[in-house]
């Protein structure tokens, strides 16, 4: 019996690649995607699947509230006892990069076939001196998705300017129904939440806080950007509630349009079928004719104890099955191209504007300083706030946070 089992484990390494003893691990992987339900159903579908062919290896899925999410992780990396498995946005994989956190995750993606040249644009954030350190869970490039009934009931057609697009917000705010046309940051909360929400907007404006590592807070189109932002909220023309709230609302039928990533489809496949079978998507129609995207990594801390089953798990997730099931089942952009599964954008044509989202999509991080993201979100999280709730001057907030961000740069240099 004991024979049997360890020729299963060589079995096994060959299958995937390795040479030498595999070691028995127990893989930890804290995420909130483990409470949500298409996340969790692919993770499920990976976790099975690497299990399958690594007996060895156990993943034991962790499922953390998404709020404090992040400073936990990684206070836990710098104290040296981290997860076996990362979970990183845009930012926090630059920054974890720039301080040698994470693994080299080269010899995986031989392991899985890949190479870094097959991996998604949105990979350039995790990648450095020719080493990858951190693959793509997921992809979200955020295009405008609109409930195309409640667009017709009002007697609307899609919007193609700026100007539509308003008038369209307008006609559709129904009080009596609890009906809004538009979502976007209208609560107040965490810095990075105010930061993520309207970052969209201002790189569809044209504009930007950062470029080539030199703040832009106060250029003209990030201006008009965060006028547009208040404008719909004085108006009153968006809900008062968060993100995660209004995601639900969109579900409902509540909410007209939302710029956010593909993943939101999911949920309405899975809750409301109806709203589903009315989605739209377009490209915002913002005068920059720009995008934002936002990425979820994952990567292995360098100081994780169960290093090559994570790395496994990373290969489990590459292998072109799982990766058309992140198109299918999260409905997100995959880590590898060309995987979209034949036929789907045929049988979901909203999904092409993700498509056509991801090749103009800039990173939400700010460019050229994207390792100090979270101190930078920081800086004009509190900005943006003050723009909303407190009834600061746009272009007099615009310039104070130029003058903070020329600052922190400065900072940065000299140390």
């Amino acid at each position: 019996m004991k024979g049997s089992k360890l020729l299963l484990v060589v079995s096994c390494a060959v299958a995937m690649g390795f040479c030498g003893a595999v070691s028995a691990a127990e893989v930890s992987f804290p995420s909130w995607q483990w409470g949500e339900s298409s996340n969790a159903a692919l993770l499920n579908k990976i976790k099975g699947e690497f299990e399958k062919n690594n007996p060895q290896d156990k993943l034991t899925p962790i499922n953390i509230p998404y709020e404090g999410f992040f400073d936990k992780q990684y206070s836990e990396v710098r104290s040296g006892s981290p997860s076996d498995i990362v979970t990183l946005f845009d930012p926090d994989v630059a920054s974890y990069v720039k301080q040698g956190l994470l693994e080299p995750l080269d010899k995986y993606l031989e392991t899985a076939g890949v190479s870094a040249d097959q991996l998604s644009a949105s990979h350039k954030i995790a990648i450095k001196d020719g080493h990858v350190f951190g693959v793509a869970f997921q992809t979200n490039p955020r295009a405008l998705l609109v409930n195309g009934k409640l667009l017709k009931d009002a007697g609307l057609s899609m919007p193609t300017n700026l100007d539509e697009f308003l008038a369209a917000i307008e006609k559709l705010r129904n009080p009596t129904k609890q009906q809004f046309g538009f979502y976007s940051l209208s609560t107040s909360g965490p810095a990075q939440d105010a930061y993520l929400q309207t970052a969209p907007i201002v790189l569809g404006f044209g504009g930007s806080w950062f470029k080539e590592g030199k703040p832009t807070a106060n250029n003209p189109q990030t201006i008009a950007a965060l006028k547009f932002i208040k404008k719909v909220y004085d108006d009153g023309l968006v809900p008062r509630i968060d993100s995660r709230a209004a995601q639900q609302l969109f579900v409902d039928g509540k909410i007209a349009s939302f710029i956010v990533g593909p993943f939101l489809v999911g949920f309405a496949a899975e809750q409301n079928k109806e709203t589903y079978g009315n989605i739209e998507a377009i490209i915002p129609p913002f005068p920059g004719d720009q995008s934002a995207s936002v990425t979820v990594f994952l990567g292995i801390p360098t100081a994780a104890k169960n290093k090559d089953s994570a790395g496994r798990f990373i290969a489990t997730l590459l292998k072109p099955e799982m990766q058309k099931s992140v198109v299918e089942i999260v409905k997100a952009l995959p880590a590898v191209k060309g995987s979209i599964p034949a036929g789907f954008l045929d049988q979901n044509p909203w999904f092409k504007a993700f498509v056509k989202a991801g090749d103009r999509a800039v990173s939400y991080a700010p460019e050229g300083m994207e390792e100090y993201g979270p101190e930078i979100y920081n800086i004009i999280g509190p900005g943006i706030e003050d723009i909303l709730f407190n009834g600061k001057d746009v272009e007099q907030t615009a310039n104070d946070l130029q003058g903070e961000l020329e600052k922190f740069v400065a900072e940065k240099k000299a140390n």
